[in-house]
């Protein structure tokens, strides 16, 4: 029997602008298909995932498109220019309320087979933490959020600063994971990010990028 203990869900978020990107995260080509659906076929093709809920905003119809066939379950934010923390909240909310702990994961942030699955493999021997990934000493992404604390997500605002101050507030439960996969610090916020990951030694050359076999 499945319990709360071993129930895992993810929230991509994918709602995003991207003013300083200068065209929509979501939609740029990563391993020959659009960054968003990349995120969702990973996401789908992990067993220990039960529900993968995308919360999209800004060009909501394109990005909606990108998914389709993908059985996630996509929600528009109306208030996603007033910040990530809104379209967090708004995924918690959308979750089909039975427990289970919580995946977060941004578009923005490429997931990979050896970064997700160890991750996964890490929670179930231990649930009840907070597990993120780390690369060299660094921290990474995504989190994964225990049930008992992931109902707080659907209240994170900006002003008290989202997802951040969970993670403060249960810092003591909070468990690291070193990981050899570059993704896990990688973040696409610029061009020159998006080039210097689609180069040749850049993550977005890796072999295990695939969702399938």
């Amino acid at each position: 029997m499945t319990t709360h203990q071993s129930r895992l869900s993810a929230i991509l978020l994918a709602a995003g602008e991207s003013t300083r990107m200068g065209q929509p995260k979501a939609l740029l080509p990563w391993g020959g298909l659009p960054l968003v659906r990349h995120q969702a076929d990973l996401l789908k093709a992990q067993p220990a995932i039960a529900q993968l809920i995308v919360v999209v905003g800004s060009l909501h119809d394109q990005v909606r498109a990108a998914l389709d066939g993908t059985r996630a379950r996509v929600i528009v934010n109306p208030r996603f220019r007033e910040g990530r923390a809104t379209s967090l909240a708004a995924g918690a909310r959308a979750l089909d309320g039975i427990p289970a702990s919580a995946l977060v994961v941004n578009v923005d942030q490429p997931l990979a087979t050896d970064l997700l699955e160890p991750l996964v493999t890490a929670w179930r021997t231990d649930p009840g933490a907070l597990w993120r990934p780390t690369h060299r000493g660094r921290g990474g992404h995504p989190l994964i959020v225990p049930a008992d604390i992931a109902p707080e997500l659907a209240h994170v605002t900006e002003a008290t600063r989202g997802l951040r101050a969970v993670v403060t507030r249960h810092r003591r439960r909070l468990r690291s994971l070193p990981v050899d996969s570059q993704l896990a610090v990688l973040n696409l916020n610029t061009p020159a990010d998006y080039a210097a990951a689609q180069s040749p030694s850049g993550p977005a050359s890796s072999p295990k990028l695939s969702a399938g076999p």
